[in-house]
Parts: structure tokens; C-alpha cells; sequence
């Protein structure tokens, strides 16, 4: 009889506790909201420079030869001095012209003595000479006078000269040794200014002009930049690399730079371009995707973004994916999900308030910032291909 009544109280007593868990599974679970910040998006102004790699030549080079033949006797710079135009450099053993022009300016006294004497006698005594005697006296001292000048002018060519200011190379030629007039003797390098030679893409092309600045730095002195303005674009492609030659004349006060160094060269283009930019950290890396969480006022979203270059202020350039006014996630974003509840807390100030005091110059220098796209700011291509390289960094 115990038995069976242990029977039906567990026949009642089943299907209750069933009847309960069941209720219990259907009532729907509470779920805990995330706390996020949002910021509104804001655009910023960017510089269409560009960044190229040069080398440094010079405006102006020569190598120096004597126009004359003979040995060298006179150095008058020691090697790598700086001289300026008009210095003589070095002389060659000018003895023989020397006492042909000295003979040359004996005969011009004697003939020009002798026409001051015929010209005082017929002051006198006006028949005394002939008109033709007088004539050919003339005459002879007049070529008399031309040969004395040009001995004078063979005479330079036993010095030479800088044709500029500059420094000089070191020399070839020991004191003693017999020169050639075809023998390079010294070369002169005009190092104020300079020159800087880079190409520049096809692209790139079409923001580049003549007299834009250009501000280049080398690897000698790091912590220095130089700066100057673009004299030359080539009129062709180069067939070979496809890119266009351009030159920039770079002030040298300081004759620090020297030809053959190489260059990192920014050039700085007048025309400016806008971009949405966005907290580094809201930016979110799935395998080679990139994105940000947007809030609708109800709820999140993901947003697939294509990125440009960071800033350098804790901000990135967002090529494609975002406009002005959105509103992104920037703190809470790692937890969330497409179906997530989140609360708003106090937002942070938008992207153009925090942008406003910062540099937009997208020739910034500052420590770059760990990030999704870690390169600076320093050029802004076409989106599809700035996209492409972001996407597969």
C-alpha cells in the first residue's frame, strides 16, 4: 500500500515540475546592455603632397683645363677650398709668352714714339711728311697695339680662372708636371644652391607645377630640412620607368648638401582635397577587412570602411565606407554584436573639435601611431587604389 502511494505522488508531482521548467525555458532572457561613446564623423582638409626619393646635383659643374700647354708651377687653393668667380686656381710656367708680350710692348713704344714725332714735326712744318707716310705710321702702330693685346689675352691662358663661385675638387696634378691643353686639371662645383632630381608618377603628375615648394631632408643631417621650389618638369615620360623627370632648386647657405646625396623630397601641391577622418581606435581589423560599429539611435551596425593614411594625431583618413554626421563607436566597440544592446553614455566631443587644434597639414611631423594604416599622411591618391593597398596591408 506505501508503494503505490510513492507511485502517485510521483505520477502528480512530474508533471508539475515539468509545467515549471518548461514556463521557465519560454520567459525570455534578460540581456545585459553595453556601455558605448559615439563621435560624430567631421571631415578634414588635407594637402595633396607627395613624397619622392632625389639626389642632390649641382646647378652648376665644370671641369677646368688650361688652354695653354706647360708645367704647372702654381697652385693657389689648397684641395676642396671654396673660391669665387674670377680667382686664379693654379698657373702654368709662363716665361716664353711673357717676354714675347714684353717684346711685342717694346716695338708698340718705339712705333707709337715715332707717330707722336711725325705728328708734332708737320704742326711744324706741314709738308715736312706726306699724308700717306703719316697714314702708314699709323697703321703700323695700330697692328703693333693689336699684337700686344693679343699676346695679353695668350697670357691667360698659362692661369686658370673660376667661371664662378664654387668649390673645388682635388687636383690631378702635382707642382712640376707637364700639362696638356686638354688635361683636367681641378673640377669647380657650385653648391649654393643646389639641385634635387626625383620623378614622380603619372598620377601624381597632374597635381604637379613649376614654383611649387618642395622641402627635402637627408640622412647626414636628419633633424634639418631644406627647402626651395620646382624649376623644371620634363615635357615627356620616360619610356622606360613611365615616370616624369622634375628638378628643384634647393637653398645651400649653409653648403651642407653636396652632390650625389640622396633625398627624401616633399612636394607640396597648392590644391587641397576633403576626407572623413576617423578615431584610430574605433577602426576594427577582421583578417583583410576593415570597419567601425555605427549607431542608428537604436542599436549598431557594422560599416565597412576603406582607409587612407593616419594623421598622425590618433586619427584615420576614411577614403570610402563613412559621411559627415555619422555616428561611430569609438569606446565599447570590441564587445559588441549586430543584435547587441548598448547604452549611450556621455559622448565624446566629434572628430571636427578634436581636429580643429590639431595640424591638418598633411606634411605633419609627429611620431607616427600604431594603427589599421600606420603611414603618414603625405599623399592622397585615388580611393580605388589607396583602398587596395590598405586592404592588403
Amino acid at each position: 500500500m506505501e508503494y503505490k502511494s510513492r507511485i502517485l505522488i510521483g505520477v502528480l508531482v512530474f508533471p508539475m515540475l515539468f509545467t515549471t521548467l518548461s514556463s521557465l525555458a519560454s520567459e525570455p532572457a534578460k540581456t545585459s546592455s553595453i556601455p558605448i561613446k559615439i563621435q560624430n564623423i567631421k571631415n578634414r582638409t588635407f594637402n595633396q603632397d607627395f613624397q619622392e626619393v632625389g639626389k642632390i646635383t649641382a646647378v652648376d659643374s665644370t671641369a677646368l683645363t688650361f688652354s695653354a700647354s706647360e708645367k704647372l708651377i702654381t697652385k693657389c687653393f689648397p684641395d676642396g677650398a671654396y673660391v669665387h668667380k674670377g680667382d686664379v686656381i693654379a698657373r702654368l710656367d709662363s716665361t716664353q709668352p711673357k717676354a714675347e708680350l714684353q717684346k711685342s710692348e717694346t716695338q708698340y713704344a718705339i712705333e707709337r714714339s715715332k707717330l707722336h714725332r711725325m705728328l708734332a714735326l708737320i704742326q711744324k712744318q706741314p709738308d715736312a711728311i706726306s699724308k700717306q707716310d703719316i697714314e702708314n705710321q699709323q697703321l703700323q702702330t695700330y697692328l703693333v697695339q693689336v699684337d700686344v693685346q693679343q699676346k695679353k689675352d695668350a697670357l691667360l691662358n698659362y692661369q686658370l680662372i673660376a667661371p664662378f663661385n664654387g668649390r673645388l675638387t682635388n687636383f690631378k696634378y702635382s707642382i712640376g708636371s707637364r700639362i696638356s691643353s686638354d688635361d683636367v686639371v681641378v673640377s669647380l662645383i657650385k653648391n649654393d644652391p643646389v639641385q634635387v632630381a626625383y620623378s614622380i608618377s603619372q598620377q601624381e603628375l597632374a597635381e604637379a607645377a613649376s614654383n611649387q615648394q618642395v622641402t627635402i631632408s637627408v640622412d647626414a643631417y636628419k633633424d634639418k630640412h631644406f627647402t626651395g621650389v620646382v624649376n623644371y618638369i620634363a615635357p615627356e615620360v620616360d619610356p622606360q620607368s613611365g615616370r616624369i623627370d622634375v628638378q628643384a632648386n634647393i637653398k645651400n647657405t649653409d653648403k651642407l648638401l653636396i652632390p650625389g646625396m640622396f633625398a627624401k623630397v616633399t612636394q607640396h601641391s597648392a590644391k587641397n582635397v576633403t576626407y572623413p577622418i576617423v578615431s584610430q581606435t574605433a577602426v576594427i581589423v577582421d583578417g583583410d577587412k576593415r570597419y567601425v560599429w555605427l549607431y542608428d539611435g537604436k542599436g549598431v551596425k557594422q560599416q565597412p570602411v576603406v582607409l587612407g593614411d593616419n594623421t598622425n594625431d590618433g586619427y584615420v583618413v576614411i577614403k570610402k565606407g563613412l559621411a559627415v554626421n555619422d555616428k561611430v563607436v569609438v569606446a565599447g566597440q570590441q564587445n559588441l554584436k549586430p543584435d547587441s544592446v548598448v547604452k549611450l553614455q556621455a559622448s565624446t566631443a566629434s572628430t571636427a573639435s578634436t581636429a580643429s587644434a590639431l595640424p591638418s597639414s598633411s606634411t605633419e611631423k609627429a611620431t607616427q601611431q600604431s594603427s589599421p594604416s600606420n603611414k603618414p599622411i603625405q599623399k592622397i591618391t585615388d580611393s580605388s587604389n589607396q583602398g587596395a593597398k590598405h586592404e592588403a596591408a
